[in-house]
């Protein structure tokens, strides 16, 4: 709709008006004014306006408009090109289209409960002339009509409701009455951002071209996967981390948002979805500069051009910096020379690698005899198909789960490319083969680097927690509907939902998964609004927070796989496939028990830095740290209040957890200094408190999401919510603390009679929320026919 040639278009289109927008020029097509056209435009505007049209409905809406013989050649092109999904209609469209529509359904507004099919037949009978009027009363023409509004989800009141508002100015009451809590008014809590944009990913994920997608044949599969990806890009949905100025939606938030809620569909797609866009993509974004991005993101954008992430290496997997693939430059000419010395420094577990055009390469940058480290490196690996000379591939084969992903392995033997193709954003060679970057330290430089894998750790962290959401939601189902063992003769059997030991099975990971999505969210959206001085806490909590989800993830799915006996290990059920394609998260972005090495030696940097900053200040703020924690080691009070105000107020939990970590974090310290100095190198010393350091990692993730927690409900001003995740948030805190319970009786923080009071409180709370588990459930909104819940016997 957008050409370049303004004139002719307009001209061709005869366009009622240009409206200048966001630095666009958006043409608004004019309406013919004709019966058969106006029949079906509320049908589409609410279409449009109220959903997503799907690969699916627009082939059959296309069938349906080319077989109605009441419209012209004309109507017919018309109406087919507002449904387009590559070109859709702009708000001066939608203006248009209201303005016409309440121009002929003058009256219509007395009519409350109308649906948008026979609004439309009345607005063509008002639009034509006597002697046609009565066309629009004959049956077959209201059956085709139906026809279409079925095939668009739009046959209910509730979707004219939401026209007739718009044309009357006037809100129309609901039959239902409203309810102070229901699961619609939680999800606004969770999806406080990107609403539209994840119903529209829903709906997409509902259509049968993007369902039942499993299949046994790994390269059917993948061919499958591969024509869903490139209709999610024509439909944009790739777009949204990339600047505007080049044809992206300058939106990190809303790209993390799509990721996240592809995952309540099929993991291949959204693992396809996140190489191509998130890796791919993203390395070009975040390592390139103005050249690359406008000659390679339009057309990555558009999923015209595909390409991997390579940098993982079969002999050095999370020593990203040991990488031994190198990438050489040979001034005579002018060109970078990518070469594999050896079969273990082959490229390993690339996703898109037998798909793909294009490959970021990962190798040592070596410029006369100096190397400079790890740098990126774009590399053609197909033409046309056909994998390019010096090119090796070799297909992973089946895996455990996700073979609808292409892996493969990838060697390259002496492969020159130009050195324009070097991503040069922290690294670039001139003409004259000098090497020059903007960050002189190669150890900073390389970690700079690195810190562009953020987005994708805090991407993996949200996909787990969808599947984390999705087994849970098809468990806490299940467990409502079947029954075991009755309490009596003649009484009905019990729901096993009732059982203390089935709560106690699905609560706890309930309350975690509502706790992460807080803490996900708001580490989003500092991600997305952060400067470089805060790019340091946020690689932290980034790496920290993948790693706890996705365990969290795997947990969940195997709890919920057994809370389902027999059912939850069935190929109908979809726990099984869940369990097979997200267990790789744990891997993905990072291995978990590397991942938190990196997050301890982040927050020992900055309590280092910290004294560094503050000197004085900084010892005796450790010293009342210190002093604070000894009162309450020896206060009896508070080792054996057993009280349950107190055991499940915020107070107590935020100081048990606090107490954890900041013990663990100066005791790991002291242990480290005190090495040190007894003449231990800092790797031995790393090694001997190695152990030490991952749990006080965890510690202090645990300690976060509580209080990311907290924060999110003290902005809640619905006082039933406020209050249902409260109770929620203290199941998630006193879990915590208990699953560390012996840490505690350890340190002497607590004693065994408040122990005994915490398991108490808890089966309470899980008494407490047992009420609204569906509603809970519920607001997560996934749609069922993602789901397929089994049966219950």
């Amino acid at each position: 709709m957008h050409s370049p040639n303004f004139i002719l278009y307009f001209l061709s289109l005869n366009c009622e008006f240009v409206q200048i927008q966001n630095d666009m020029i958006q043409i608004t097509r004019k309406l013919p004014y004709t019966p058969g056209i106006m029949s079906l435009l509320p049908m589409i505007y609410v279409g449009w306006s109220d959903s997503v049209l799907s690969p699916s409905e627009m082939k059959l809406i296309e069938e349906k408009i080319s077989s109605l013989d009441f419209l012209s050649m004309d109507d017919k092109q018309y109406l087919k090109s507002i449904i387009n999904p590559s070109d859709p209609p702009t708000r001066g469209d939608f203006r248009h289209w209201l303005k016409a529509i309440r121009k002929w359904s003058a009256g219509q507004q007395r009519i409350q409960r109308i649906n948008l099919m026979d609004l439309g037949l009345r607005i063509a009978q008002n639009a034509s002339s006597e002697e046609d009027k009565i066309f629009w009363t004959n049956e077959q023409t209201r059956t085709a009509l139906y026809e279409i509004g079925k095939a668009l989800g739009v046959e209910g009141y509730a979707s004219s409701k939401l026209l007739l508002d718009r044309v009357t100015g006037e809100f129309i009451e609901d039959e239902e009455p409203y309810r102070a809590l229901n699961a619609t008014v939680l999800n606004t809590v969770l999806e406080d951002t990107h609403r539209s944009l994840r119903k529209e990913v829903k709906t997409l994920l509902c259509d049968p071209f993007f369902r039942n997608s499993y299949e046994g044949d790994k390269d059917v599969y993948r061919i499958r996967i591969l024509s869903q990806l490139k209709q999610l890009a024509i439909r944009g949905l790739g777009r949204h981390g990339f600047p505007k100025r080049y044809g992206g939606k300058g939106d990190t938030a809303g790209a993390i948002a799509v990721f996240e809620t592809l995952a309540y569909g099929d993991l291949s797609l959204t693992v396809k979805f996140g190489v191509q866009f998130g890796l791919f993509g993203g390395a070009l974004y975040q390592l390139g500069t103005r050249k690359h991005h406008q000659k390679y993101l339009e057309d990555m954008m558009n999923g015209e051009l595909f390409g991997c992430f390579a940098m993982t290496e079969t002999g050095h997997g999370s020593n990203v910096k040991g990488l031994e693939t190198t990438c050489t430059y040979r001034r005579d000419r002018h060109m970078l020379v990518v070469h594999s010395p050896n079969e273990e420094s082959g490229k390993e577990y690339i996703g898109n690698a037998l798909h793909a055009e294009w490959a970021v390469v990962f190798a040592q940058l070596v410029v006369g005899d100096e190397n400079h480290g790890v740098h990126a490196v774009l590399v053609p690996i197909r033409s046309k198909g056909r994998v390019a000379k010096g090119i090796r591939i070799v297909d992973s084969g089946y895996k455990m789960g996700l073979n609808g992903v292409d892996n493969g392995r990838i060697w390259f033997d002496h492969v020159e490319v130009p050195v324009q193709n070097l991503l040069d954003k922290f690294g670039s060679i001139d003409r004259q083969g000098r090497y020059k970057s903007p960050i002189e330290n190669p150890t900073k430089r390389f970690f700079t680097m690195l810190g562009t894998l953020v987005m994708g750790r805090i991407s993996v962290g949200l996909a787990a927690l969808s599947a984390a959401k999705m087994a849970i939601s098809i468990a806490g189902r299940y467990s409502m509907k079947r029954r075991q063992f009755a309490p009596a003769e003649g009484k009905p059997e019990t729901r096993i939902i009732d059982y203390p030991t089935h709560q106690a099975r699905l609560f706890p990971y309930l309350s975690k998964i509502y706790a992460y999505h807080f803490a996900l969210h708001h580490l989003v959206q500092e991600y997305a609004q952060s400067t470089t001085a805060q790019h340091r806490r946020i690689e932290t909590l980034a790496a920290g927070l993948k790693v706890e989800a996705s365990w969290l993830c795997t947990e969940t799915i195997q709890e919920c796989r057994e809370a389902c006996g027999g059912k939850g290990y069935l190929a109908e059920n979809k726990i099984p496939a869940l369990k097979a394609d997200a267990d790789i998260f744990t891997t993905f972005e990072g291995d978990n028990t590397v991942l938190l090495q990196l997050v301890a030696k982040g927050l020992l940097t900055e309590f280092k830095q910290s004294f560094h900053d503050e000197g004085s200040r900084a010892v005796i703020r450790m010293l009342a740290m210190r002093a604070r924690h000894s009162l309450s080691e020896i206060n009896p009070f508070m080792k054996r209040n057993t009280d349950y105000s107190h055991i499940t107020s915020t107070d107590f939990m935020r100081h048990a957890l606090n107490y954890r970590y900041n013990k663990l974090l100066i005791t790991l310290s002291q242990r480290m200094r005190k090495y040190i100095r007894q003449g231990i190198s800092p790797h031995e010393a790393f090694l001997k408190t190695q152990v030490h350091m991952t749990i006080m990692a965890r510690s202090y993730i645990d300690l976060y999401v509580f209080e990311q927690f907290d924060s999110k409900i003290q902005q809640i001003t619905n006082d039933e919510v406020s209050q249902l995740l409260q109770t929620l948030k203290s199941i998630y805190g006193l879990h915590c603390i208990s699953c560390h319970i012996g840490w505690y009786l350890e340190n002497d923080y607590m004693e065994g009679s408040k122990s005994r009071a915490i398991r108490r409180a808890i089966t309470k709370l899980y008494q407490t929320i047992r009420p609204e588990f569906a509603v809970l459930l519920d607001g997560f909104t996934i749609p069922d026919t993602l789901m397929d819940v089994p049966m219950a016997q």
